[in-house]
């Protein structure tokens, strides 16, 4: 019986077929050729890249995030579905065989013709079935590929999720940083215009200018308590956005350490070059690789649909009706066969069944290149908004210092009698507006390499 055990599971797994699944040849669009030093672009996108900022916060709410973010979680999830879906479609393609074992007692009617009639009598069985579907087109072998692709694609999605929500982090907690720095500059400013509005006042009562001007001070005084108004706004909900992030409640955000924190990190030197395995590196693109070769797959499951389907299956056992004789040799049966299922009339449900694959091949195909245009493009554009950031904080630390210089020097007039103290306030208002401008420029070029770091792929390798 053993032997014909053997014999039935080296059959089974010997007899394989060949695959309808069409040949994939990966279509990349053409792209302008990388310019600068990709190596050392290549260098500075490490796995945790916003580390180089050296910031014990921002890593703090990081590590947090990763921990604890719903989305992140939800990607996981998906993964792990996959992998299942993946151990299915392996298993699928190999035998099953099960065990069973009875024990009856019935009796034959009486009236029966057969000369056992009123019998009653016992039957005893052991039994191992075996069943395998041949593979001659290839149809659980496409099916096995797609779930490979699928669960390939999904790391790539989490790794997306996982890039998305750092970058995101980063941003808020810097933006928050910003803020915060633009309040105090703004609140000094406010009392500028206070103290001019003030002033203003004391002319008017004494007769020295008219109304008007002095209304003129009193609404810019009141513009610039609205700008601060509107700085605490957006600070409250910067605190919710990264809560949100960080998976705490807005008033613990607000209750952390950073609130101290009002100076943003000095921006990393970034080298103008796109690194050579952008393709490989970027999860997004891995994962519409991966759906194309799910999809290519997937026709040649379809197209197996066209062609009979051969199963084999078998059984060994031991059958008595005494149990004390079941072990012996003469109990033993067994039995073999093949079984053919044809594809006769389906009023074209594979014929639709395979365009709909074919279909599915091309817009993935659409997709994958539309994501590979995509990628070099962020990369671009990120590339393009640091060298302006740059010279945008270049321009204005410029006219910040000038401001300083007219601020000195129109203290020292005031002291010296030549102006009047409107003169102190107005250069002290515009190096006020100067440092916040500055500031939001600042914040501007650290989201920029956010954006190129994200668009480089940030670092994450799939596992």
């Amino acid at each position: 019986m053993k032997r014909n055990i053997s014999l039935l599971l080296a059959i089974a797994l010997s007899i394989g077929g060949c695959s309808l699944a069409p040949n994939l040849q990966i279509q990349t669009p053409e792209l302008p050729a990388a310019k600068g030093d990709t190596n050392a672009t290549e260098r500075i996108v490490t796995a945790e890249w916003w580390k180089r900022y050296q910031d014990p916060f921002l890593d703090a709410l990081i590590d947090e995030a990763l921990r604890n973010s719903d989305d992140l979680k939800l990607s996981i999830s998906n993964v792990n579905t996959a992998k299942a879906l993946l151990g299915l479609s392996e298993a699928q393609r190999y035998p099953t065989l099960n065990a069973s074992a009875s024990a009856t007692r019935q009796k034959t009617s009486e009236e029966s013709l057969s000369p056992m009639g009123g019998m009653i009598y016992n039957t005893y069985g052991l039994s191992a079935t075996l069943g395998y579907e041949i593979d001659f087109w290839g149809k659980l072998k496409n099916q096995e590929n797609a779930a490979l692709s699928e669960f390939t694609a999904t790391q790539a999605e989490r790794d997306t999720v996982r890039i998305t929500l750092v970058s995101s982090v980063a941003e808020a907690y810097f933006n928050l940083v910003a803020i915060k720095r633009q309040i105090e500059i703004t609140e000094q400013s406010v009392e500028a215009f206070k103290e001019g509005y003030e002033y203003r006042l004391r002319q008017h009562r004494f007769g020295e200018i008219d109304p008007m001007t002095a209304e003129q001070a009193h609404t810019l005084y009141a513009n610039a308590k609205l700008s601060l108004e509107g700085l605490k706004e957006s600070k409250s909900l910067n605190e919710n956005a990264l809560a949100l992030l960080v998976g705490r409640t807005p008033k613990e955000i607000g209750e952390m350490g950073f609130t101290t924190v009002t100076e943003l990190p000095k921006p990393l030197s970034i080298p103008a070059g796109i690194p050579s395995d952008l393709l490989q590196r970027r999860p997004d693109i891995r994962s519409a690789e991966e759906m194309l070769r799910a999809a290519n797959a997937n026709i040649g499951v379809a197209k197996a649909a066209y062609f009979p389907s051969i199963s084999l299956s078998g059984n060994i056992g031991l059958e008595s009706s005494e149990l004390n004789r079941l072990m012996q040799n003469s109990a033993g049966v067994w039995g073999i066969g093949p079984s053919l299922n044809v594809p006769l009339l389906d009023f074209g449900r594979i014929k639709n069944q395979v365009e709909s694959t074919e279909s599915k091949k091309e817009t993935a195909q659409i997709q994958y290149a539309k994501s590979v245009k995509n990628a070099f493009k962020e990369v671009y554009d990120s590339l393009k908004k640091i060298e302006s950031s740059n010279a945008k904080i270049t321009a204005q630390e410029e006219g910040k210092d000038a401001y300083v210089k007219l601020l000195s020097l129109s203290q020292m007039r005031y002291d010296a009698g030549y102006v009047d103290y409107l003169n102190v306030l107005d250069a002290k208002r515009g190096e006020l507006d100067a440092q916040v401008n500055l500031v939001g420029l600042q914040v501007q070029q650290l989201a920029n390499q956010i954006t190129l770091y994200k668009a480089l792929g940030g670092g994450w390798k799939s596992e």
